[in-house]
């Protein structure tokens, strides 16, 4: 009876007070606990729903304290719509729904006052968020890098606090590596670096880890201040394994808590410094401005700068010569010791300039295996290894840009090859008409320049006369043309001598339109001599060098012009077609036509 007569004279207490404007503080119940208000409060409805289906009414109703992020029934309607399911699917995926709300839930409670702006804050669910003031406005950033406002602050329950959001905040689900790969292309470079330093397992682990991410932009300057290409720079994976781990920081460290003055360690060993204007200084005293901050990721941060940052443990490609640069690759270990057992070492650490095309490791496995031969047994032959090797390398520096294309290369070894432009990018064609294709271009050292090949290059053994009887049968009647004429002698010589060969067909065809026998044709020196002698030029010109349109003279004394569709028109106003061209010999050069050409009567 005192009891109920108690309750009633606070009723009229407290209708008395609110009558008279007295403060709305006053309650006769106990407070609610978390899960009561959102059951009762018309803005949580989906929210109240959401915690039922996840079984997480009982935790939440716990004595806690707990601070809860609560998401209004607005906010769960646009996370429908961004993830492209129903209400009833997103309750039903109860897995989902507990990561999801118990990221929105802290173990103690914080106040509006007390939150920690700009800090790591890891909720129920693992994971972090962080909470900026923007205006005086609070605003959450989510493990997506997904921002929501929090509304309304410090509602007081019986078990903790509630902040009110207007978005679903969601866990990370994305590490650093695959959040880099994610902001393509700004970060393409970067995610090519970390593959090619085999670093995306390290970087795709637990960390956490904080990663200060140059751009793309960021890269290409490193290269033309390195004066090297990405291919070369990539090719280097010591190099950049170090320069990579450079960037990276043990620990999740946010914009917040960046120490500003002291040196900061990095995965490397070595140290940098981060002054009050954000801007990095490296241990080369280089300066690199970070231009975004807090990029979360669920193994830890990104922050993006603009420069890539060196350490001062590497020795960088322009401070090695060419020797210690093969020497230091470990794709190049057997051209190393092949420079080495030739004697070349001296020579390749000189002055120079030089420019060298560099085999790899796979590509001198390739040779073996084309030779028949044991690596052992290429390194003893002395004489060979010499010549092989000067047939890669070239006097003087001849960067990516100078390259020739097309035209005649002449290595220290003597003969020569030649480089085309392919789609798929540079082609090397050696002296025995052997293709490789150069994979990373301007490799800059302290002497010179390395372009990266996959085969081994091989210097010329067989002349003009030698390369068309090794052609056969295609080139069998010319051949036999030459012994007729008694011309193999002056085919075989120096030279250098381009010749245009017609094939057996072309001289078919030129026995029906003349109406005689080849016994017949080959009988006939003089005419034979003529004949051969109209499709050889004094000198080795090349594809690339044909003059189109000018008269061309022979070594038989006439002339024939070449139009703009590599066609010869000869002294009779025939036409013959050249059907392939620069085949490399050691005296010359062989363009293959199908048609016989025959100078003026």
């Amino acid at each position: 009876m005192l009891n109920w007569t108690r309750r009633v004279f606070a009723l009229a207490l407290v209708t008395t007070l609110a009558a008279c404007g007295g403060s709305d503080d006053i309650t006769l119940d106990p407070p609610q606990n978390i899960v009561q208000i959102a059951q009762t409060d018309s803005r949580f409805t989906v929210l109240a729903e959401a915690v039922v289906a996840a079984n997480l009414a009982g935790a939440l109703s716990a004595p806690g304290p707990l601070t809860v992020f609560a998401p209004t029934d607005a906010a769960f309607n646009a996370l429908l719509t961004e993830l492209g399911i129903t209400k009833a699917q997103l309750l039903a995926d109860r897995p989902l729904l507990t990561a999801v709300l118990q990221y929105h839930v802290l173990g103690s409670q914080v106040l509006r006052a007390d939150v920690p702006l700009g800090r790591p804050i890891t909720p129920l669910a693992g994971g972090i968020f962080k909470v900026e003031s923007n205006a005086g406005a609070l605003v959450i950033t989510d493990g997506r890098n997904r921002t929501a406002n929090i509304t309304t602050t410090d509602i007081r329950a019986a078990n903790g606090v509630i902040h009110v959001v207007d978005k679903v905040i969601l866990p990370a689900n994305r590490n650093v590596v695959e959040t880099a790969i994610a902001s393509a292309p700004e970060f393409s470079l970067l995610v090519e670096a970390v593959v090619a330093a085999n670093l995306q397992g390290t970087l795709s682990g637990a960390g956490p880890f904080t990663v200060f991410a140059p751009t793309n932009a960021a890269f290409a300057a490193l290269l033309t201040e390195l004066g090297t290409s990405k291919e070369a720079l990539f090719a280097d994976t010591d190099l950049l394994t170090k320069v990579l781990t450079y960037h990276v920081v043990p620990g999740r460290v946010l914009r917040a808590t960046v120490p500003v003055g002291p040196a900061i360690t990095t995965v490397n060993g070595d140290t940098f410094t981060v002054g009050s204007t954000l801007a990095i200084t490296d241990r080369r005293s280089r300066t690199a401005n970070i231009t975004a901050t807090d990029v979360l990721g669920s193994n830890g941060v990104i922050h993006v700068i603009d420069r890539v940052i060196l350490p001062n443990n590497i020795t960088l490609p322009t401070s090695r010569n060419i020797v210690q640069t093969a020497l230091a690759l470990p794709q190049f270990s057997v051209l190393a010791e092949a420079v080495v057992a030739a004697n070349l070492q001296g020579t390749l650490a000189g002055t120079g300039p030089f420019t060298v095309f560099a085999p790899t490791n796979a590509a001198f496995t390739a040779l073996l295996t084309e030779l028949g031969i044991t690596k052992e047994a290429l390194l003893a032959d002395v004489p060979l290894l010499t010549a092989v090797l000067q047939y890669h390398v070239l006097n003087g520096q001849v960067l990516r840009a100078a390259v020739p294309v097309g035209q005649a290369i002449t290595p220290l070894a003597g003969g020569i090859f030649k480089i085309d432009s392919r789609t798929a990018g540079l082609v090397v064609t050696d002296g025995r008409n052997r293709t490789a294709n150069i994979t990373a271009t301007d490799l800059r050292t302290s002497n010179g320049v390395i372009h990266v090949i996959d085969k081994v290059l091989l210097p010329p053994n067989r002349n003009i006369v030698e390369t068309a009887i090794a052609s056969a049968p295609e080139f069998s009647i010319l051949v036999e043309a030459v012994v007729a004429a008694n011309l193999q002698g002056t085919l075989s010589g120096t030279g250098p001598f381009t010749v245009f060969a017609p094939t057996n067909a072309a001289f078919a065809a030129l026995l029906t339109e003349l109406g005689i026998t080849k016994e017949a044709l080959l009988a006939n020196t003089p005419l034979l001599t003529s004949v051969l002698t109209y499709h050889v030029l004094p000198a080795r010109v090349l594809r690339a060098g044909v003059p189109v349109g000018p008269a061309i003279t022979t070594v038989q004394g006439g002339t024939f012009t070449v139009n703009s569709s590599l066609a010869i028109i000869d002294a009779r106003g025939r036409r013959a077609n050249i059907t392939t061209t620069d085949m490399l010999t050691s005296n010359g050069v062989i363009h293959v036509i199908d048609r016989v050409i025959l100078p003026a009567p």
